[in-house]
C-alpha cells in the first residue's frame, strides 16, 4: 500500500485535518512554496501518535512551525508535512519558576506569559519570530541570550510514535543548532526562569524590542541602497 492509500485509511480513524497536494505557500511568511504530498494537522497528541505508528517506516516527514524565515521550493515537498496546532500551543506554570509550553506556542507568547508571572530570562524571546519547537531546534537567541540557557527538558515523539523526555543537560547546543535527532518531533518543553520585578522585566523587553527595531530599520535601509545601486548598474549597462 502506498503512502497516500495509507494516509487515507488513517483519515477514517481521526478527526484531525489531512490535506493532499496542498500549497505550502499558505504556510510561509514569504508566501512561497509548491504543494506537499500530505499535510497533517493532528487534533491532539493521541492522534499524532496513532498517525506515526500507522505509517511506520515512512521517514520523509518534516515539521512546519510558524513558517517564519522558512523558504520552500516551488517544487514543494514529496512527503508528509506535520503542522502542530492549538493542542500544542498551551503555556502554563509548573511551579513559581518553571513554565511548560507546547511546541507550537509562539516565542513571543512565552515571553509575555513569563512577564505576567514575573519570571525573567525570557525577555529575548519577544524579539524572535517563530515557535518554541523551532526555537529549540535552532537554539534561537539574540543579544547574548538563547534557548539553551532557560531550557530544562523537551518532550518528544519519534517517527515510530514513541514518546520520551530529553533533559537539556543531555543536549549539545551550539550557535543556531543542537544535536537532537532530526527525526524527533518536539511536543512540549519545560523552562526555568528567575523571579523578578515585573517592571524590571518589562523594561528589559522594551529595550530589546527597540534594539531589534533599529537593527531591522538599518537592514532595510541597506537593502534599499543595494537595490538602487543594482538598478543604476542595470540602467548604465543598457546604454
Amino acid at each position: 500500500m502506498n503512502i497516500i492509500a495509507q494516509v487515507k485509511e488513517i483519515e477514517k480513524k481521526i478527526s484531525g485535518k489531512i490535506l493532499f497536494n496542498e500549497s505550502l505557500s499558505k504556510y510561509s511568511w514569504f508566501n512561497l512554496g509548491g504543494p506537499a504530498k500530505v499535510i497533517f494537522k493532528p487534533k491532539n497528541l493521541n492522534e499524532l501518535s496513532l498517525f506515526l505508528k500507522s505509517i511506520k517506516g515512512f521517514n520523509n516527514i518534516k515539521i512546519l512551525g510558524a513558517g517564519s524565515n522558512t523558504l520552500i521550493r516551488d517544487g514543494g515537498f514529496n512527503g508528509i508535512i506535520i503542522k502542530l496546532g492549538e493542542a500544542f500551543s498551551h503555556i502554563s506554570l509548573f511551579d513559581n519558576s518553571t513554565i511548560i509550553a507546547g511546541s507550537s506556542s509562539l516565542d513571543k507568547s512565552l515571553s509575555n506569559f513569563a512577564l505576567e508571572n514575573s519570571l525573567s530570562g525570557f525577555e529575548f524571546l519577544s524579539c524572535i519570530p517563530g515557535t518554541i519547537g523551532g526555537g529549540i531546534r535552532m537554539n534561537s537567541g539574540c543579544y547574548g541570550e538563547d534557548i539553551s540557557k532557560i531550557l530544562l527538558s523537551v518532550q518528544v515523539i519519534d517517527f515510530l510514535g514513541n514518546i520520551k523526555v530529553i533533559y537539556s543537560s543531555d543536549i549539545n547546543f551550539f550557535y543556531r543548532g543542537c544535536d537532537l535527532d532530526p527525526n524527533l518531533i518536539f511536543i512540549s518543553a519545560t523552562f526555568r526562569g528567575e523571579n523578578n520585578d515585573k517592571n524590571t522585566i518589562k523594561e528589559k523587553m522594551n529595550s530589546l524590542i527597540q534594539k531589534k527595531k533599529k537593527r531591522t530599520n538599518l537592514q532595510k535601509s541597506r537593502l534599499v541602497v543595494v537595490l538602487l545601486k543594482t538598478q543604476q548598474i542595470t540602467e548604465l549597462g543598457s546604454l
